[in-house]
């Protein structure tokens, strides 16, 4: 299951056809239906990973509404998004709270870290940039959450370190750190196996490779 609740390929790699095939599926069903354009868009979302243009125009076409309305609704809300998105979501919060207390430096610090902006995808595909306008934390501001994690009081100098977090738990970089270790050496020898190179903001100086404190949870 998907962020929306659809199910989705988890773990296999659906071909383009195939995908747009679930599209028409899920259109046959809906389009007759008052007010589903919205639950037409949160299921595309789900099958396609976010929405492409291609499928807009689908969608459009099927539910007799014009390309600019139906990109409107996705411009509007906020959990849409029309870039594929990275492993991880970056949220930073611009409510009131968070804005007068730092939110906009903590995203503009993020920004520059990144070398993206809002809306897109790091380069690598690790991260995505969004502005949240609140989720609940406001005493804790500024706030900002990657994925489900939330991070109270962020000040813009703790950024590298807490992405730092995120590449050092890779799985490729995981599991090339249990090889490593799993090597046997002759006693007295020099060891061969070079650690692998930090990647990502984690390369960037020593106070990257520190690990971040824990955000976090907030429910409700």
């Amino acid at each position: 299951m998907n962020e929306n609740g659809v199910p989705c390929a988890c773990g296999e790699q659906a071909s383009q056809e195939e995908l747009t095939k679930r599209l028409d599926e899920v259109l046959g069903e809906y389009r007759d239906r008052p007010g589903a354009l919205i639950p037409v868009l949160q299921i595309a979302q789900g099958i396609f990973g976010y929405l492409p243009e291609s499928a807009l125009k689908r969608i459009a076409l099927a539910m007799g509404k014009s390309y600019s309305e139906v990109a409107g609704v996705v411009g509007f809300y906020a959990f849409f998004s029309t870039h594929p998105r990275g492993r991880h979501v970056i949220r930073v919060c611009l409510g009131t709270a968070c804005y007068v207390r730092g939110g906009k430096q903590v995203l503009e610090a993020m920004r520059k870290e990144l070398g993206i902006e809002v809306g897109e995808t790091s380069p690598d595909g690790m991260f995505s940039l969004e502005i949240a306008r609140c989720f609940g934390a406001c005493g804790l501001a500024p706030a900002m959450c990657i994925d489900e994690e939330v991070y109270k009081r962020v000040r813009p100098a703790r950024i590298r370190e807490i992405l730092a977090r995120y590449y050092e738990e890779e799985p490729a970089q995981a599991a090339g750190k249990a090889t490593a270790s799993k090597k046997t050496h002759r006693p007295g020898a020099k060891s061969a196996t070079r650690r692998p190179a930090a990647r990502g903001p984690a390369a960037r100086g020593p106070a990257a490779r520190r690990p971040a404190q824990k955000g976090v949870k907030v429910h409700g």
